[in-house]
């Protein structure tokens, strides 16, 4: 009895035993596949995002439109870049007092410039730009001469600039070596002009050429049309 007793419960025991392995087997089983569907379901749903992401690439610049809503392209516009202004080859001196007019020598006669407005161009002989400058000021000399001295001063010597002026300069020509006036303009570029009112303001300054901002006999004119006025 105690022996069958004994037996029994070693049998109870290691079938105990097998039935606590075979649990824990099943358990590790079923932790396995549980991890092996969370490792699929996380690969299926990268992959279904890798897949979106394919069928949607990055559109080509053609298929962007050129007339949305606030693009640039829908209407006439001013670019955002502010345009360049007037460029000066010299130091601004608009509606400022004039430097005062020096020269060594007059070639020729030397104007009477009180009540008058002045036209003033610092240039020189070898200056082509000077040079095509030239009839233009001959015209403005010619049609405003009652209200506008035109004055044309180089800081070249006298025997330099003598034989351009008398062949081809019918306003007034001076000369100043030192270039005082030239220096308290500032210049760095000619032909520069400046036109002074008869007060001595500064009313036009720069290069009687530049493409947008010639100067004209509109523009002498409208200067005139000021003095008319008051």
């Amino acid at each position: 009895m105690t022996t069958m007793t004994a037996k029994t419960i070693c049998t109870n025991k290691r079938a105990g035993r097998l039935i606590a392995i075979a649990l824990l087997m099943s358990l590790m089983v079923l932790g396995c596949d549980n991890r092996n569907d969370t490792t699929t379901a996380a690969a299926d749903s990268a992959g279904s995002t890798s897949e979106t992401k394919g069928s949607d690439p990055d559109p080509e610049p053609d298929d962007i439109p050129r007339f949305a809503n606030n693009s640039p392209f829908a209407v006439e516009y001013e670019s955002p870049i502010p345009k360049e202004g007037k460029r000066l080859w010299a130091r601004s001196v608009l509606w400022e007092k004039a430097p005062e007019l020096v020269v060594e020598k007059w070639i020729g006669d030397e104007p009477e410039t009180a009540g008058k407005y002045m036209l003033i161009e610092i240039w020189a002989t070898w200056c082509s730009q000077c040079r095509k400058a030239t009839p233009l000021l001959n015209a403005f000399h010619k049609k405003y001469g009652d209200n506008l001295v035109v004055i044309g001063i180089s800081d070249e010597p006298q025997a330099k600039v003598r034989p351009y002026a008398d062949e081809n300069i019918d306003y007034y020509t001076a000369v100043d070596t030192q270039g005082r006036m030239k220096k308290e303009l500032g210049v760095s570029g000619i032909p520069h002009v400046i036109i002074v009112e008869p007060g001595g303001s500064v009313v036009w300054e720069g290069f009687p050429l530049l493409a947008e901002y010639e100067l004209t006999g509109d523009t002498i004119e409208n200067i005139i049309k000021v003095a008319a006025k008051l």
